[in-house]
């Protein structure tokens, strides 16, 4: 059975998805009439429940006639659940000029094409923009880690029912659910914190004063005396005779 130009170019897009280098020129000689490529940015967040997903894309025409998108589906490549693509927040609150994520960004209502979808495209142009989408039980698997790259696929119908199907590959971002490294407190706040307090001196004159217990002026009476005696005994015959011998 020969594969039409969709079906070659999803199944070698899939490959390629998987890390098997397949040139895609190589494989079919026209692109799908409605083709979305990954541009830099996109991110599959990881989340404590379920995934999100902040996709930067490219929706190209390029077919000989204006199409119009009836539906967009999305799945993460080999596992069963599907993405939920985010409503118009301004059917709620026409005022919003953001789209609110679960993860908590807002992203700009103008940058978002989740609304713009049911708009017509041109033959042979394209739309940039973000599509916003999660999954509440799929969950990123463990085996990509931050920063690897994951394959999604995404299927556009256009308003002919004929069903266009993309892989792109989108950067995981697992920083909300990373393990936090733990922070030590210190024990003290110096060197002898934690432990018993270190001695404290006094090196104040009182302080000095209450070991000697003597006053300069005593001090220097003291020492008179004491010249005065070594004076005396000097001056004594027997000494200076001893001296002189």
């Amino acid at each position: 059975m020969k594969l039409g130009a969709d079906e070659r170019y999803r199944g070698v897009a899939r490959l390629r998805a998987a890390g098997i280098p397949i040139p895609l020129e190589n494989h079919f000689s026209k692109k799908p009439d409605l083709l979305v490529e990954s541009l830099e940015g996109s991110l599959a967040l990881d989340l404590t429940m379920g995934s999100e997903y902040l996709l930067n894309v490219r929706i190209s025409n390029n077919s000989y006639g204006n199409l119009m998108l009836e539906e967009l589906r999305g799945r993460f490549l080999g596992h069963a659940w599907n993405l939920t693509f985010q409503g118009d927040p301004k059917e709620h609150d026409p005022e919003r000029k953001t789209y609110p994520m679960l993860s908590g960004r807002c992203v700009p209502y103008e940058s978002v094409l989740n609304h713009r979808l049911v708009d017509e495209i041109a033959a042979g142009t394209s739309i940039e923009g973000n599509l916003l989408a999660s999954s509440i039980t799929g969950k990123i698997p463990r085996e990509y880690l931050h920063g690897d790259f994951v394959p999604l696929e995404l299927i556009l119908t256009d308003q002919y029912g004929r069903k266009h199907p993309s892989v792109i590959e989108v950067a995981v971002d697992r920083i909300a659910t990373m393990a936090k490294p733990k922070l030590f407190s210190r024990v003290g706040r110096s060197l002898y914190g934690g432990f018993p307090r270190p001695p404290e001196f006094d090196h104040s004159l009182k302080a000095r004063q209450t070991i000697d217990k003597k006053t300069a002026g005593e001090i220097a009476e003291e020492d008179s005396k004491l010249m005065k005696r070594l004076t005396a005994l000097l001056q004594r015959p027997d000494v200076e005779a001893a001296l002189e011998g």
